[in-house]
C-alpha cells in the first residue's frame, strides 16, 4: 500500500534537513581548485555536459560576476558560512532575489508564511540559528515545508524531488528574515508572559517585584519606632550617634575609593588574535528603542560600523508595538540590512527596558550577546576586543563591561560633571574592582555577556529599574567573573536638568531595590559571596546611597565650622572629633572625586573638563535631592521607568516648535475644518432659499 503525501512529507523532510545541514561546496556542483563555481572556468565544451548544476545555474540567474562569487567563497570558508550567507551579507543579492531564484531552479514555489501556518515546535528553535527547514501545519491541516537551502546542496535536494514527486505539493522556498519573523510572532504570547514574570517566577527572592519582604517591612517599621522613641527620649545623644554612623561609614566609602587610586592597575588592550584558524563565532546585538526616532539613523549607521563579519552578527532593534514613531523610523533605517531585526514588544506593564530585553532574548543565537543603548556609539574594534578577552580569560568569565564616554561633556556644567562621573566609574573605579575580582555592577550598556551563562541567571529583572546593578551582583552570586575592556561606547549625557534628574531618580531608587531584595536573606548572600566579595557589596551600595543624603549635612556642618572658626566664634582645639572627622569627609569626598576622574581623562577632556569641578557641592547636593525624590517613588510607584530621552529630546523644549522631527499636521488640519464648516454652512444656506425666489 502507497504511503500517504503527508507521510512523504515527514519521513523526506529529514532527509531534507540532513542535505540542509550537512551541505558543502565538496561534491555538491563542479568547482575549481579555489572553490569557484566553474561556469567561469569549465570549457564551453564542457560546460554542455548534461550533470546537473542548479548552483551555476542560479548564479547565473543572479547576474553575478566572478570577483563577487570569489570573495563570497572566501569569506564563507573564513566564516565557516556558506556561498548564499555571504553573497547576501556583502550585498551582491538580496534573500528575496536568491530565494526566487532557487525556488525556479528546484521548480518549486517561493511563498513567505501566512497567518495560518503554524510552525510545529516553533519555540524549540529558541535560542538557535535560523532554521534551514521548519514544518507547519494549518487549522485545515494543511502541511507545508519551507525550507532555506544552500546553494551548495541544491542538487541533492533535486534529487529528493525527484525521488518523491508528490512532496512539490508542499514544498516552499522562503527567505532566512520570513522564517525569523514568523517564529518571533507564533511565540510571542509566551515570550511575553516570561518577560513579565521574568525572576519573580524562577527566582522570587531575587526578583525586585516585590519591594520589601514582610521581615524587612516589619524590621523597618520597627527601626522607625525605635528612633521615634529615641528621639523623645533623649534627642541630643541619639541625633550626635546617628551623626557619628554616617560619618565613619562616609569615611569607610571614602578609603574604599582611595584604595582603588593606590592600587590603580591599568587595563590592558588585548589586540592579540584569540586563535589561530577559528572562525568568528555569531555575535548578537540587543538595543531597546522607544520613542527614539532621532537617534536612529546614526545608531545604524554607528552598529554598521562594527568590525565584525555581516554574515556571524544579528542586531534585534527592540521597539514597543505602539510607538509607531520610532518603528517607521527603524524599518526605515534597517532596508536592505538582513542581519537587523525589528521585535516589537506588546504593549503591557512593566513597561521597562529589561522586560523589553527578556521578550527578545530568546530569539538571538549569538555564543555572545551585547547590550547597547539608543543612543550609543561604540568604537568599531570593540566586539573583536571583547571576543579576544572572552577567549584568553578566566574559566568564569561572564561579563565584560565596555568604558562609556560622555561626547557632549563640553556643553554645559551639568554634561561636564557627568562626563567627569563617568570617567572616574568607568575608566578607573569599575576596572580596579574587576581587577581585583570583587562583585561589580554593570552599566546600563555596552555589556558583553556570554549568551549561555546569562540565561543561566535567569536574564534581567524586569521589576528592577537598575537591572544592570542587579544583574552584575547575580553573576558574582553564581561564582561567575566581569571583567572590563578598553574601547569605549560614547554617549550623551543629559543637557537638562529635568532630565537628568528623573534619570538619577530611577538610578538611586534601583540601587535601594537592589540592595533590598539581595538583603533578603543575609546569610546567604554572605556565604556566596564570601567575607572580601560582602564588605565590598555593602561598601558600594551604602557608600552610593547614605553619602547621597549625608552630603549635604556634613557640607552644612562643616561651612558652619568654618564660618565659625573665621569669625572667631570659636577656637580650633574647641573643635571635636566629630566635627574633625565632617570636615575631612566634605573635603575627602571633593578630592577622591577629583583625583578619580582626572587621572581617567584623556588630553582633549583635561582641556575642557576640569573647570567643571567648581560646580561639584550643587551637583551633590542635587543627587541629594534625587535621592529623596528616590526614596518616594519605592513607595509610590516602585516599577515606574522614568525614560531618560536621547538625541535631540534630552535637550530640546518639547513645546518649541522649531525641534520638532516630526511633521506637524496642525495647521493643516485645523484649515481643512474650517473650509469644511463653510461648505456646510454654504450648503445649508443654499437649502434654505425658497423656491422661485430672486433670479
Amino acid at each position: 500500500m502507497r504511503d500517504s503525501p503527508e507521510c512523504d512529507v515527514t519521513t523526506a523532510s529529514y532527509a531534507f534537513a540532513d542535505e540542509l545541514r550537512n551541505g558543502s561546496i565538496d561534491g555538491d556542483g563542479p568547482a575549481d581548485a579555489n572553490g569557484l563555481p566553474d561556469v567561469w572556468t569549465r570549457p564551453a565544451a564542457a560546460q554542455s555536459a548534461p550533470a546537473p548544476d542548479l548552483r551555476r545555474h542560479v548564479l547565473l540567474a543572479l547576474g553575478l560576476d566572478r570577483l563577487a562569487v570569489q570573495e563570497a567563497v572566501d569569506a564563507a570558508s573564513r566564516n565557516a558560512t556558506d556561498l548564499a550567507a555571504e553573497l547576501v551579507a556583502a550585498g551582491a543579492t538580496s534573500e528575496q532575489a536568491l530565494a526566487d531564484a532557487c525556488a525556479k531552479a528546484l521548480d518549486v514555489p517561493f511563498e513567505a508564511l501566512r497567518e495560518g501556518d503554524r510552525i510545529l515546535g516553533a519555540s524549540t528553535f529558541h535560542g538557535l540559528p535560523t532554521p534551514r527547514l521548519i514544518r507547519t501545519c494549518s487549522d485545515r491541516l494543511d502541511v507545508k515545508v519551507f525550507m532555506l537551502p544552500r546553494l551548495e546542496s541544491l542538487d541533492a535536494i533535486a534529487r529528493l524531488l525527484a525521488a518523491h514527486p508528490s512532496l512539490k505539493a508542499f514544498v516552499r522556498i522562503t527567505t532566512p528574515s520570513i522564517i525569523r519573523g514568523a517564529i518571533d510572532r507564533q511565540t510571542s504570547r509566551d515570550r511575553q508572559s516570561a518577560a513579565v514574570l521574568s525572576l519573580s517566577a524562577t527566582q522570587p527572592d531575587l526578583s525586585a517585584r516585590r519591594v520589601m519582604t514582610a521581615p524587612q517591612a516589619a524590621s523597618l517599621i520597627l527601626a522607625a519606632c525605635l528612633v521615634a522613641i529615641a528621639l523623645t527620649h533623649s534627642p541630643g545623644f541619639f541625633l550626635q550617634l546617628l551623626h557619628a554612623g554616617a560619618a565613619i561609614l562616609f569615611g569607610a566609602c571614602l578609603a574604599f575609593r582611595l584604595a582603588a587610586i593606590a592600587g590603580r592597575r591599568p587595563v590592558e588592550r588585548i589586540d592579540r588574535p584569540a586563535a589561530a584558524n577559528e572562525p568568528l563565532p555569531v555575535y548578537s546585538i540587543l538595543v531597546a528603542l522607544h520613542h527614539e526616532t532621532t537617534v536612529v539613523p546614526r545608531l545604524v549607521a554607528a552598529l554598521s560600523r562594527l568590525d565584525w563579519p555581516t554574515s556571524r552578527l544579528e542586531i534585534k532593534l527592540i521597539c514597543e508595538a505602539d510607538d509607531v514613531d520610532t518603528i517607521g523610523a527603524v524599518e526605515r533605517a534597517i532596508a536592505g540590512r538582513p542581519h537587523f531585526d525589528i521585535v516589537l514588544v506588546p504593549p503591557c506593564e512593566p513597561r521597562t527596558k529589561p522586560k523589553a530585553l527578556n521578550y527578545a532574548l530568546p530569539l538571538v543565537s549569538g555564543e555572545f550577546v551585547v547590550l547597547y543603548d539608543a543612543e550609543d556609539e561604540p568604537d568599531p574594534g570593540q566586539l573583536r576586543e571583547a571576543y579576544r578577552a572572552f577567549r584568553s580569560g578566566p574559566g568564569d568569565l561572564a561579563c565584560l563591561q565596555a568604558p562609556l564616554v560622555i561626547r557632549n561633556g563640553d556643553r554645559n556644567w551639568l554634561t561636564g560633571l557627568f562626563a567627569l562621573e563617568y570617567a572616574l566609574l568607568f575608566r578607573r573605579f569599575l576596572p580596579w574592582l574587576a581587577a581585583h575580582g570583587l562583585p561589580l555592577p554593570l552599566g546600563g550598556t555596552s555589556n558583553h555577556f556570554v549568551r549561555a551563562r546569562l540565561i543561566a541567571v535567569g536574564g534581567w529583572d524586569s521589576h528592577n529599574v537598575t537591572e544592570d546593578a542587579d544583574l552584575g551582583l547575580r553573576l558574582a552570586r553564581k561564582g561567575h567573573s566581569v571583567g572590563t575592556i578598553t574601547r569605549p561606547t560614547f554617549e550623551d549625557a543629559p543637557e537638562r536638568l529635568g532630565v537628568w534628574t528623573r534619570q538619577r531618580t530611577r538610578w538611586m531608587k534601583g540601587w535601594f531595590q537592589t540592595y533590598f531584595l539581595h538583603m533578603r536573606n543575609p546569610r546567604r548572600l554572605h556565604a556566596e559571596l564570601g567575607l572580601k566579595g560582602a564588605a565590598c557589596f555593602h561598601l558600594l551600595f551604602l557608600g552610593m546611597l547614605t553619602p547621597a543624603l549625608a552630603h549635604p549635612v556634613f557640607l552644612a556642618i562643616a561651612g558652619l565650622l568654618v564660618f565659625r572658626l573665621l569669625c572667631g566664634a570659636m577656637t580650633i582645639e574647641a573643635c571635636g572629633p566629630l566635627l574633625a572627622l565632617d570636615l575631612f569627609n566634605a573635603a575627602g569626598g571633593y578630592t577622591m572625586f577629583v583625583l578619580l576622574s582626572v587621572s581617567a581623562l584623556d588630553r582633549q577632556e583635561r582641556r575642557s573638563l576640569p573647570w567643571f569641578y567648581v560646580f561639584l557641592p550643587l551637583y551633590w547636593v542635587l543627587i541629594a535631592a534625587a535621592t529623596l525624590r528616590a526614596i518616594a517613588q519605592l513607595f509610590v510607584t516602585p516599577h515606574k521607568w522614568e525614560k531618560t530621552p536621547h538625541g535631540l529630546e534630552s535637550r530640546m523644549d518639547a513645546g518649541d516648535q522649531r525641534y520638532r522631527v516630526e511633521p506637524n499636521f496642525d495647521g493643516l488640519t485645523a484649515e481643512i475644518r474650517r473650509a469644511r464648516c463653510q461648505l456646510q454652512r454654504g450648503a445649508e444656506s443654499q437649502d434654505r432659499r425658497p423656491v422661485g425666489g430672486d433670479q
